[in-house]
């Protein structure tokens, strides 16, 4: 691979392109705009509304083209034949052979739903009626249900997030509870669709000699959050499908990455139930205090495209600030 880092733009007159998957918002969409501004070319697939792609999507697509690279966008449904095989066959003809520098998988489309109903103690509410209690012995009157209207008005509408063990949750769990065609989805859309885009990219030449092939996990793939069992299990399948390809793509220059970013305010992390409380309790442990962004992650993207990133593989990175290894 040539030397690019000289200029400000690494990748311009490469012919390189970038195809993500889930480009339309969050991780996806920042490093799609990280990456035009270095100079590549983007083709990303996703899955929005007419609407969606005319109000929200054209300015984000507008701003990306106004770097001077092409841009594909293909709305569809990834996960269909049809939908799989119009973005297959438009990055053969748009990039052509051995020029996918970047493929990202950034689809987000699992189900977050208990395993079984909720019936555990009620923690919240014995903290509301010791504090009652308490100040009861303090000559100040309250009721358990005053208190907690207190503590949610605090939390959501004064920023108070050390409350986030007291604060009851906007972002509920699903009605229903996990089934096997949820697991079987959440898998197969999040864990080892990675590999099949992957493998089918190198098979047919279209990745270049030191291709990255990217893909997302999160802290979800050690510590159990409630209602996320099965993207729990596609995260853990995911990273063993990148170790293996790291193994057996290695000799064609392919580098595979999963990259583990902290707690990310966006689309698809505000669908995880609590996941309200969980951004307060990371702004609280992160060592900077503060929420990991889309663009943090889409640095360390465009980062890992130059060739000082030839001799990392197989790994999983976090991209967190320090943040799974803080205790607060």
């Amino acid at each position: 691979m040539t030397d690019t880092t000289s200029t400000s733009k690494p990748f311009e007159n490469t012919g390189y392109w970038a195809v993500i998957l889930g480009g339309s918002s969050g991780f996806g969409l920042a490093t799609a705009k990280r990456l035009s501004r270095a100079g590549m070319n983007i083709l990303i697939g996703h899955k929005d509304t007419e609407g969606t792609v005319e109000t929200v999507l054209k300015p984000h697509f507008d701003e990306i083209r106004a770097q001077g690279v092409k841009l594909v966008t293909h709305n569809t449904n990834l996960f269909d034949e049809d939908g799989r095989g119009e973005v297959f066959e438009s990055i053969a003809r748009n990039a052509g052979p051995g020029k996918v520098h970047l493929f990202m998988h950034s689809i987000a489309a699992g189900a977050c739903k208990l395993l079984i109903e909720d019936k555990g103690p009620d923690f919240k509410g014995k903290a509301m009626a010791g504090l009652a209690d308490a100040l009861k012995k303090e000559g100040v009157a309250v009721t358990p249900e005053v208190l907690r209207k207190a503590v949610n008005e605090a939390f959501h509408g004064g920023g108070a997030d050390a409350l986030h063990t007291l604060a009851d949750s906007r972002i509920p769990y699903r009605d229903t509870l996990l089934e096997e065609p949820d697991l079987q989805r959440t898998i197969g859309m999040m864990g080892y669709d990675y590999l099949l885009w992957g493998r089918e990219l190198a098979k047919e030449g279209l990745l270049s000699r030191s291709a990255r092939l990217v893909g997302l996990t999160s802290e979800g793939n050690t510590v159990s959050w409630k209602g996320y069992a099965a993207v729990s299990a596609a995260k853990c399948g995911l990273e063993a499908c990148a170790k293996a390809m790291a193994v057996e793509l290695g000799p064609l220059g392919v580098r595979c990455f999963i990259l583990q970013p902290g707690i990310t305010d966006t689309p698809a992390g505000n669908a995880i139930p609590n996941f309200d409380l969980m951004k307060a309790e990371a702004r609280i442990r992160n060592p900077s205090r503060r929420l990991t962004t889309p663009e943090d992650v889409a640095e360390v993207v465009c980062a890992m495209c130059l060739p000082g990133f030839d001799w990392v593989n197989g790994a999983v990175i976090r991209v967190d600030g320090g943040e799974a290894v803080s205790g607060g």
